[in-house]
């Protein structure tokens, strides 16, 4: 039987390179509850990279704590493999839902904020509509497994407006004129909306990178080496996976473990495969 599933998982080791990210549909049933602590929210949990829709209205599960007394929607984020990416999208209909977004852990200790004010409006483009964007890099304590992000409206936003740009004119730029006598539609602010949130790995790219000079072309990019402790950790968290049958875990961490350029993790992966 194990000699079956390491055929197995080595044919998948060809695959890496095909992989693209998961994406979980998800629509909140109405609930209405009141909830004082984080831990109760009940949550969709998100792994990377993934991304998660979820419908926002007065029926949600309603937070009533930190500050908070609102419906909410709520994403429980892995925080056990280094820094990814979240970006947060609020997709404007015929309201235009302004959220705000904390990052909790557990036990209601908040990790970080985001203010309505770092949303960016984004016009329609191809199949996606008028939307609210808000792009960051997260970095998780290092002390947790995983993380609550709860998404909510912005009370002060509520009963104001949130301009839009208008058809005409976006087909207008879309033809490379300009119709400066086009004003934008003043969409109203509401409680409810569609939110997604998604999350990735930070691109190798972008690891270590600092300002670049004038001097430097946009493409002389350098790759950072991975730190000895970078190595230690993917070496022994496969080993720690592989030893606990969860050949997934170990998988997506070799995997990981490649787009940072750590040498050796295959070995180590087959090391602790034939050690079983």
């Amino acid at each position: 039987m194990l000699l079956r599933r390491i055929l197995l998982v080595c044919g998948c080791l060809a695959l890496f390179g095909c992989q693209t990210s998961s994406v979980v549909e998800h629509i909140q049933v109405a609930e209405n509850q009141k909830i004082t602590s984080i831990s109760d929210l009940k949550a969709v949990p998100m792994k990377l990279p993934s991304s998660a829709t979820m419908e926002i209205t007065p029926t949600n599960q309603v937070l009533a704590s930190n500050n908070i007394h609102s419906p909410v929607g709520v994403f429980k984020l892995p925080a056990n493999r280094g820094e990814f990416s979240v970006k947060v999208t609020s997709f404007i209909e015929d309201f235009a839902f302004v959220p705000k977004v904390t990052i909790f852990d557990a036990s209601g200790q908040v990790i970080e904020s985001y203010d309505s004010d770092q949303f960016t409006y984004v016009k329609p483009r191809f199949h996606l509509g008028n939307r609210l964007v808000m792009e960051t890099d997260f970095f998780p304590p290092t002390n947790l497994e995983e993380v609550y992000l709860i998404v909510y409206a912005d009370k002060n936003k509520l009963g104001g407006f949130t301009d839009v740009i208008h058809p005409a004119r976006l087909e207008a730029e879309g033809r490379g004129n300009y119709l400066p006598e086009v004003e934008d539609i003043s969409i109203p602010n509401g409680n409810s909306g569609k939110i997604e949130v998604s999350i990735d790995r930070v691109s190798v790219f972008n690891i270590g990178l600092g300002h670049a000079s004038n001097e430097k072309s946009e493409y002389d990019v350098q790759i950072k080496e991975p730190q000895p402790e970078t190595r230690s950790y993917y070496y022994a968290a496969i080993e720690s996976a592989v030893q606990n049958d969860q050949l997934n875990k170990a998988l997506s961490l070799l995997d990981e473990a490649k787009a940072l350029n750590i040498e050796g993790v295959q070995q180590v992966f087959i090391k602790a495969v034939n050690n079983r």
